[in-house]
């Protein structure tokens, strides 16, 4: 079973945002693999480990090299080979043109299944697996929390409102992974040496031309005021002003 999962890079959580002139400054941003793709690594090893195959990790980023060590935790779980699109002005918003990039270098692969976080938790689009889907001309199933196989048919479980809604398809399809889908492993140091070794791909990549929704302001949530303590005799005398305050100033009561 051949199986190509979708990797994007991501800020990392721990990254300070500074914002100029309306646009986020990255200079200087470490970034990390997006936290729903681990889950799809994860998903995409296990299935080689019971039928074999091939898992290979493909990714679109800028020419940053420091995103290298984190692809190769990734091939420490199990993966393969990685394949990572190097483009000139980058931009993760760009969901059509990633899209249609991204499933281009999938197709070469010719892969059984496609499989990639839900959303990436920098713009939370939601929207790349299901346009590379499109582009591909497979079905695809979103938000999947847990997924069977089956021979040659595929079972996901997907959260609904109120309910879980159980599907079946044949293969190739496109499944983007939910939070919690499986137990993410932790890599052996063996496993994390031999990653160095497996076969590691840069390939240089131009923007696609294509209509996209991009950010063209960013902007900090305002500051928030300190805190107030109130005074009083006793707790009567402050529990009343705490109710003067919500109706004079909040407007909650």
């Amino acid at each position: 079973m051949n199986i190509a999962v979708l990797i994007k890079m991501v800020p990392d959580t721990e990254s300070r945002l500074e914002i100029v002139d309306g646009k986020l400054k990255e200079d200087g941003f470490k970034y990390m693999v997006n936290p729903y793709d681990e889950f799809a690594v994860e998903q995409a090893v296990q299935f080689k480990e019971t039928v074999g195959g091939k898992v290979t990790l493909v990714s679109l980023f800028s020419d940053n090299g420091g995103i290298d060590t984190d692809l190769r935790k990734m091939m420490a779980i199990g993966a393969d080979e990685t394949i990572v699109l190097r483009q000139q002005g980058y931009r993760g918003d760009r969901t059509t043109s990633n899209a249609r990039i991204l499933s281009k270098a999938v197709k070469e692969l010719d892969a059984d299944l496609v499989i990639c976080g839900v959303q990436g938790i920098d713009y939370y689009q939601a929207a790349t697996g299901p346009m590379v889907a499109h582009f591909l001309g497979v079905p695809h199933v979103s938000g999947v929390t847990n997924l069977e196989l089956n021979g040659d048919k595929l079972t996901a479980s997907r959260q609904m409102e109120g309910g879980l809604q159980i599907v079946e398809s044949p293969t190739p399809i496109l499944i983007t992974a939910q939070k919690d889908m499986t137990k993410v492993r932790f890599p052996a140091l063996k496993d994390i040496m031999m990653s160095k070794r497996k076969p590691f791909e840069n390939r240089e990549v131009e923007i696609e031309e294509g209509t996209d929704v991009v950010t063209v302001e960013c902007s900090l949530p305002p500051a928030r005021g300190g805190g107030v303590i109130l005074g009083g005799d006793g707790p009567e005398e402050k529990v009343d002003k705490l109710i003067e305050k919500l109706k004079m100033e909040a407007k909650i009561i």
